[in-house]
C-alpha cells in the first residue's frame, strides 16, 4: 500500500521490534500516565509473530513513523472475562477483536496516519470474518476516539477503575447490528465522564460528533439486544451517587424537538 507522499503501510514482523519499542518511547515520553497503554517487548513480540494478532506500521524510507495493533482471539487465545458492552456472549470468545496501541511520532502527526492504520486493521478483521471490533480509549484522548467514531464505531461503555475515564467503542461487521433512533438524542460534552456514564446507563450509544464538538448519543434501537454485564459499566460508589442525583433531570425531556445538550 503506497501513496504519492512516499510512505507505505506494511505488516510488521519480529525484525521491527526494536523500532517499535523506540517509537513507543518517543511517543509516550511527554504523555500523561494512561494516555497510551504501554506494552513490554514480549507483548509487542506476540503481535509481530502472530501469536496474539497483527501489527501494522507506516514507513517512510527506512523510518518507522507510526504503529498500530489488532488483537485477534482464537481457540488458543480466546477473549476472557465478561463480554464487551453489547457484544453477545456467544460471539465474545473468538469473534470480537480489539484495536490497540496506535502511536504516531509527534513530528508527523496530522497527516492522517491514524485513519490509514485504522482502515488496514478494519480490512484485516473483515478478512478473518470477525463479527465485532472493540476499542478502549482514554476519554482525554479525544483525537483517537473521534477518528473511531468517524469510521462507524459507537461509544458503548465507560470504565473508571484504571484511575482515569476510558470509553469503550464498538463496531459490528454487520452494519445493521447497532441501530439507534435519530429522533431520540442527547448531546454530551466530550470531556464530561459523568454525563457519558448517565447516557450509557439509560440505553444510549454515542454515534458521532456534533457541530459544537459534543458527542451525539442516540437511543439504541434493537429489541433483541440487551446490554451485557461488563466491567465497562463499572463505576465507583461516588460516581453512582452523583448519577442518581442527576439522572431524573438529565433524561426527563429526551423527546423534545431540539436535542438535549448536556
Amino acid at each position: 500500500m503506497s501513496t504519492a507522499n512516499s510512505f507505505f503501510v506494511k505488516e510488521l514482523k519480529v525484525t521491527d521490534l526494536s523500532a517499535m519499542v523506540a517509537l513507543q518511547e518517543a511517543v509516550t515520553a511527554d504523555l500523561p500516565v494512561g494516555f497510551v497503554r504501554w506494552k513490554a517487548e514480549n507483548e509487542f513480540r506476540a503481535y509481530l509473530d502472530g501469536t496474539r494478532g497483527i501489527a501494522y506500521g507506516i514507513v517512510e524510507g527506512s523510518t518507522l513513523l507510526a504503529i498500530s495493533l489488532l488483537r485477534i482471539p482464537d481457540e488458543n487465545h480466546p477473549n476472557g472475562g465478561l463480554p464487551f458492552p453489547l457484544v453477545p456472549e456467544e460471539d465474545w470468545s473468538v469473534c470480537a477483536c480489539f484495536l490497540e496501541n496506535t502511536m504516531v511520532l509527534p513530528a508527523v502527526r496530522g497527516r492522517g496516519y491514524h485513519r490509514v492504520l485504522l482502515r488496514a486493521r478494519l480490512a484485516h478483521a473483515a478478512s478473518l470474518k470477525m463479527k465485532w471490533i472493540c476499542a478502549g480509549v482514554p476519554l482525554q484522548n479525544s483525537v483517537s476516539w473521534a477518528n473511531l467514531l468517524a469510521r462507524g464505531m459507537a461509544i458503548t461503555g465507560i470504565r473508571f477503575d484504571l484511575g482515569y475515564p476510558m470509553i469503550g467503542l464498538l463496531r459490528s461487521c454487520d452494519a445493521l447490528a447497532l441501530p439507534s433512533d435519530s429522533n431520540d438524542q442527547v448531546w454530551i460534552r466530550a470531556q464530561d465522564p459523568w454525563h457519558h456514564q448517565a447516557a450509557l446507563q439509560n440505553g444510549y450509544i454515542g454515534v458521532r460528533l456534533g457541530s459544537d464538538g459534543s458527542v451525539i448519543y442516540q437511543r439504541l434501537f434493537s429489541p433483541g439486544m440487551r446490554p451485557t454485564k461488563s466491567i465497562w459499566w463499572k463505576a465507583s460508589p461516588r460516581i453512582l451517587d452523583r448519577l442518581r442525583l442527576r439522572e431524573s433531570v438529565l433524561f426527563s425531556c429526551q423527546r423534545k424537538t431540539e436535542p438535549n445538550r448536556l
